[in-house]
């Protein structure tokens, strides 16, 4: 129990770190809360620094969704303690307590998680993703790529359906955040 609890805090940590505000503040002088669409994710630090900006930021959200499932994964073979670390890192990244609880959208912590899951197949949605999002500068689209990629390949390879539809839910999870963070954005706006 002990165990379960310290990697369920360990991932709710790993996520709460936001790595694209600290080189947004530290690296630019820029609080990403203040510009663009006033969220902390990497979409933003894109306008501030540039691509080298947000390909940084980018691995480094991937890997503390990565790494903190790897880490659990290694503490624990309780299949709920590892869904429940995935969607806390999320949650940590989504509304991280060192910024008033006003983080990214979580969709880069979340690849990190289905890497983690899936590693081979996870290797071929970080390959699409990244082509996706150097080629097009949207990070929306780098994310649309890598998740069908991931889709694609982990029914082909892996097949383990209850991660797959655990990975979907949390996407789908991250996507509605996403449209609904938009819609208000409208409303403020207008």
């Amino acid at each position: 129990m002990v165990v379960n609890v310290a990697a369920l805090l360990l991932a709710l940590f790993a996520g709460s770190l936001p790595f694209s505000w600290l080189i947004g503040r530290y690296r630019y002088g820029v609080d990403l809360r203040t510009i663009g669409d006033r969220h902390v994710g990497s979409g933003n630090l894109l306008n501030v620094g540039g691509m080298p900006a947000l390909i940084v930021a980018t691995i480094l959200d991937l890997l503390k969704g990565a790494i903190a499932i790897t880490l659990v994964l290694a503490i624990t073979s309780d299949e709920w303690v590892v869904v429940t670390a995935g969607v806390l890192v999320v949650l940590g990244h989504v509304f991280p307590p060192w910024l008033s609880f006003q983080g990214g959208r979580g969709a880069a912590p979340a690849i990190g998680v289905a890497w983690a899951l899936f590693p081979v197949p996870g290797l071929v949605m970080l390959g699409v993703g990244l082509v996706a999002l150097v080629g097009s500068r949207r990070t929306v689209i780098g994310i649309a790529a890598a998740v069908i990629a991931l889709v694609a390949a982990a029914a082909a390879i892996d097949r383990d359906l209850s991660r797959l539809l655990f990975v979907a839910a949390l996407f789908i999870s991250v996507g509605l955040k996403d449209a609904i963070d938009r819609v208000l954005a409208g409303r403020d706006s207008g």
